[in-house]
């Protein structure tokens, strides 16, 4: 008997090894695609991770910028304090000698003036002498300007590129251990922060923000103060009245040296038949201290050889004559001075551009051989910013960024410059 004939057979065998050769390629083919978008993904976090961290590193660069540059002005607010703590100390001294000498006498003051000013007066004789303690106190807040603080913060700015680096390739290695070394590069494709920045003249830097804590201080106000005596201490001047005059100033000049002087004289009316009406001036007390040469009228020591009206007459200023200052206690405070050694403000940083909230700006990109022999690239943007916290009393004024305000903080942009 003949076997049947049967050309098909085995024709579904050979459809199934085809059918399942090209589930194999398309299975490879898809893990394949599905290796590289898990290390684009990895890689893509990693990096973030790292841009924010060199962000985070600039806001923190800012703030303790801000924070060295309201300890400068705290300091030179303080050289301003004790400078007229300086005055005012040797003003005392020097009232406690007129006093000790009854120049003027003491129950004079009194009678004329009142008993406050009296008793004021005889307690200028326990005066003591603090100007050493005080100037220790002083060059050591210039050394803490000159020397410490302003090289703090030209190492904060000109150290940050290596610190971001570092950050970088620290989140870099430790995120991805097994990723080899030479596997991986990775550069900065934009970089605000050279731009970011300004050093300016210590002119431009403190004088403004100094002027407006000084304002808040009585202390470093003028120190005017006058006090009269009854009238008609005279007869040929009866409407006339003597006057103690106490005067005071602390300032500072454009290369922020301070200069500050305190005075206190007596005035009292006298008269004679060549020039009528005037008032002779009796220093009581007398301080100065300056960086710089001070010039004006030069009083002699005493006027037991000459008469105080004919010397203001050689002066060629009536003003001497009238009351109007304390001339000639300035100019024993000019001839006593004991100048400290000052030195002019330091150089500091500010924003580039004070309107800019937002920055520096920095893009990173990455490049890396993948575990199949692949290359993976991606991009991370980051950047700081500033903002007031919401629970400050002025966060609904809309405040001007600036490095006296500690308020900088770090967040992720996507790679087209959006904020995240």
């Amino acid at each position: 008997m003949t076997p049947p004939n049967r050309p098909q057979e085995g024709a579904v065998l050979a459809w199934g090894l085809i059918a399942l050769a090209l589930l194999s390629v398309a299975w490879g083919g898809y893990f394949h695609v599905n290796q590289i978008a898990e290390q684009q993904g990895r890689l893509s976090l990693v990096l973030d991770a790292a841009a924010y961290g060199a962000a985070t590193e600039q806001a923190r660069t800012l703030n303790l910028l801000a924070y060295i540059n309201r300890a400068q002005l705290g300091h030179q607010l303080a050289l301003g304090h004790l400078l007229t703590l300086a005055t005012w100390d040797r003003a005392a001294q020097t009232q406690s000698g007129q006093a000790r000498r009854a120049n003027p006498p003491v129950h004079l003051v009194a009678m004329m003036f009142g008993p406050a000013h009296g008793l004021a007066y005889t307690q200028a004789r326990s005066a003591g002498d603090n100007q050493q303690a005080l100037e220790q106190a002083f060059q050591a807040h210039q050394r803490l300007i000159q020397d410490v603080l302003a090289l703090a913060q030209e190492q904060l700015v000109e150290g940050l590129p290596q610190r971001r680096q570092a950050i970088i390739q620290a989140t870099l290695d430790g995120s991805l251990p097994d990723w080899p070394a030479q596997a991986i590069r990775w550069q900065f494709e934009q970089d605000g922060w050279p731009q970011f920045l300004l050093l300016q003249s210590g002119q431009a830097q403190w004088q403004s923000g100094l002027a407006h804590l000084v304002s808040l201080y009585g202390f470093l106000s003028p120190r005017d103060y006058e006090a009269r005596s009854y009238p008609g201490v005279d007869r040929r001047c009866p409407l006339r009245q003597h006057r103690l005059r106490r005067a005071g100033r602390t300032e500072f000049d454009r290369s922020g040296r301070w200069h500050s002087n305190d005075t206190q004289s007596m005035h009292m009316v006298r008269s004679n038949r060549w020039i009528g009406c005037y008032f002779r001036e009796y220093a009581m007390a007398w301080a100065l201290q300056t960086p710089t040469h001070a010039s004006g009228i030069d009083a002699p020591d005493d006027f037991s050889g000459q008469s105080f009206w004919k010397w203001a007459l050689e002066q060629g200023n009536s003003s001497l004559l009238s009351a109007q200052g304390n001339t000639v206690a300035q100019s024993w405070a000019r001839r006593d001075a004991r100048p400290w050694s000052q030195r002019s403000w330091v150089d500091g940083y500010a924003l580039a551009d004070s309107e800019k909230r937002a920055g520096p700006d920095l893009v990173l990109t990455l490049q890396a051989q993948g575990h199949w022999g692949q290359t993976v690239h991606t991009r991370a943007a980051a950047q700081s910013f500033f903002s007031l916290p919401p629970d400050r009393a002025d966060s609904g004024v809309d405040a001007k960024p600036s490095l006296f305000l500690p308020f900088w903080q770090a967040r992720l942009m996507d790679a087209g410059g959006r904020q995240l």
